[in-house]
């Protein structure tokens, strides 16, 4: 009888589903799963059609060709984890508070007790507004159908359906005020305002210059590190604190409300900046340069913004406009960039 060994057999693991992930150590998460690589257009060819047509070669030279430097998109990830689920049940919840606010309001009658100050700030700054909203919302689409990952694309869509929200907001309290004051123009001169108004030109001329910025990089910048946090600290937060110092609570609400959208934005976009800074040292000075050639666009809504919001002359004005600069830069440094004086 043979005394010889068997020699036993090394057993490998085989692949497992995620295995997308490389060498992860635990099980994905709910979002990571959802998120992860899911981005079909960054082959070669982008779009599953012949290489020329427009499709193909604006992703090839609008996003692929950018200056910017990434070894692997997929490793960005979103401060709040979002999912589309938890995205859904948190502005659901969100919506709720909104309605209970405004059935409460509207049963005591408030927008009929609003001063006349609060009326001229609603009329020239809020329902205006709503073309603004309608700007922010075309641009977060362009981010999120030009980026390079999924990640990215869901943190800027999601900034796209908060848009959607501002403007159904905006347009829901225009009606109403409408209909209590049917004769200061509610509803009805808003586009003349953004139009043709002085204080709003440079916030417009922003959205517009912002609008045909078509490389990615530099619509990021644009969009998301100078138009809107500039607008959300004029529109949403300082409209909100200078319609509760005038007595509309109603509003100030309402904008306060709109604010968790606006810091959810700056969170993600911070994490972003981040990630390109520590993903390359070559996308700092690229991201940095960028910045500086947009930010004069901000300065010019601010200074133009705290006019539309003022209502104690020409001292209060220059307060204002320091504290939006101060906060706005903060949002800058937050992602490793930096803000010039203006």
């Amino acid at each position: 009888m043979s005394s010889q060994k068997a020699t036993p057999q090394i057993r490998t693991r085989s692949l497992k589903t995620w295995s997308a992930f490389g060498n992860l150590g635990r099980r994905p998460t709910e979002y990571e799963i959802t998120a992860h690589n899911m981005n079909h257009t960054t082959g070669a060819i982008p779009l599953e059609l012949g290489p020329d047509v427009n499709g193909n070669a604006w992703l090839l030279e609008h996003r692929d060709a950018t200056k910017l430097r990434v070894a692997d998109w997929d490793l960005f990830r979103d401060p709040a984890a979002l999912t589309y689920g938890k995205y859904v049940a948190e502005q659901d919840d969100q919506e709720t508070y909104i309605e209970l606010l405004l059935e409460q309001f509207d049963r005591d009658g408030a927008d009929r007790t609003l001063s006349v100050q609060a009326l001229d700030m609603l009329g020239r700054a809020l329902a205006p507004s709503r073309y603004l909203g309608h700007g922010l919302q075309m641009l977060s689409a362009y981010l999120q159908q030009l980026a390079s990952s999924s990640y990215v694309a869901n943190c800027a869509a999601f900034q796209t359906a908060d848009q959607l929200r501002r403007v159904q907001l905006n347009a829901y309290r225009t009606t109403q005020l409408n209909r209590s004051h049917p004769d200061r123009g509610f509803a009805t001169s808003e586009r003349g305002h953004w139009e043709n108004d002085t204080n709003w030109q440079p916030i417009r001329r922003a959205v517009e210059l912002a609008l045909v910025e078509f490389d990615w990089d530099r619509a990021l910048v644009a969009t998301n590190l100078v138009v809107k946090p500039v607008a959300d600290l004029l529109l949403i937060d300082l409209l909100g604190r200078q319609l509760a110092a005038a007595g509309d609570h109603l509003d100030a609400l309402m904008l306060d409300n709109l604010w968790r959208d606006c810091r959810r934005s700056q969170s993600w976009t911070a994490a972003l900046t981040s990630f390109l800074l520590e993903s390359d040292s070559s996308n700092g000075p690229v991201l940095q340069g960028y910045l500086d050639e947009f930010a004069p666009l901000g300065f010019a809504m601010i200074e133009s913004g705290v006019q539309l919001l003022s209502v104690d002359g020409d001292q209060e004005s220059a307060h204002l406009a320091a504290g939006v600069r101060a906060d706005w830069a903060t949002i800058v440094e937050a992602g490793g960039l930096r803000l010039g004086t203006g």
